[in-house]
């Protein structure tokens, strides 16, 4: 299936690997790509496998995954519409997917050709400028999001998420729709799911958060953010 509609490529466009591109670029890019429709619970890619594109969630939630030797699965990170994944790869030598990639709901994704995108910048200078601008901004991003996973409580990580979901430049209310399961968020924020609900159970009991079930409704942005320091 070919990347025709017209909402979809919009957002193609905006995203940080093609706004670099000229239009003749993105054309050229395009003429490469496919959509794929993915059932809950298919394998994209399996870690080691050769890395020969890249994606782009159109619908639905992807996951990044690892397992342990005892078989154990770790979620690296949680990807829904707009984001990518596998771009990283195809600048490596030798590429491999360092991670198993697999839908978590049924799915839309757009799969990109790896050796098409790096001929482009081989091709163009400018284009490589731009692009480097791009991912410089995303690294950054990227870092900061490190620093709390690592060095914030799981309360302060758990309610950074919760923020970062709420409409911006209002205090409330608001009610939030999650979309990923409390054992995918738990292992998102690097933490056991009994402590996920334990601190749900207090930010509700503080009136920071009411919970339904996936559907969280926050009374105020600043109250929920004053629960910062509290103790994990």
């Amino acid at each position: 299936m070919t990347l025709t509609d017209t909402t979809t490529l919009a957002g193609i466009r905006a995203h940080h690997l093609f706004a670099g591109l000229s239009p003749p670029q993105l054309q050229r890019l395009l003429g490469s790509a496919s959509v794929e429709e993915a059932d809950a619970g298919q394998l994209l890619f399996d870690r080691g496998q050769p890395a020969m594109h890249f994606y782009v969630v159109i619908e639905g939630q992807v996951n990044l995954v690892l397992y342990s030797k005892n078989g154990e699965e770790k979620i690296v990170d949680i990807l829904g519409p707009g984001q990518s994944f596998a771009e990283a790869v195809m600048f490596m030598a030798g590429p491999v997917y360092p991670v198993s990639a697999m839908a978590a709901t049924h799915a839309r994704i757009a799969r990109f050709s790896s050796t098409e995108y790096v001929a482009m910048l081989r091709e163009s200078p400018e284009t490589c400028l731009r692009m480097l601008g791009h991912l410089s901004q995303r690294l950054h991003m990227r870092i900061r999001e490190i620093e709390y996973l690592t060095l914030a409580s799981a309360t302060h990580r758990l309610v950074r998420m919760i923020e970062s979901r709420l409409p911006v430049d209002t205090d409330g209310p608001a009610e939030i729709q999650l979309q990923e399961s409390r054992q995918e968020i738990a292992s998102r924020l690097s933490m056991k799911p009994e402590t996920l609900s334990r601190i749900l159970r207090t930010l509700q009991d503080s009136g920071a958060i009411t919970v339904h079930g996936r559907v969280l409704q926050v009374p105020s942005r600043n109250r929920l953010l004053s629960l910062l320091d509290t103790p994990a």
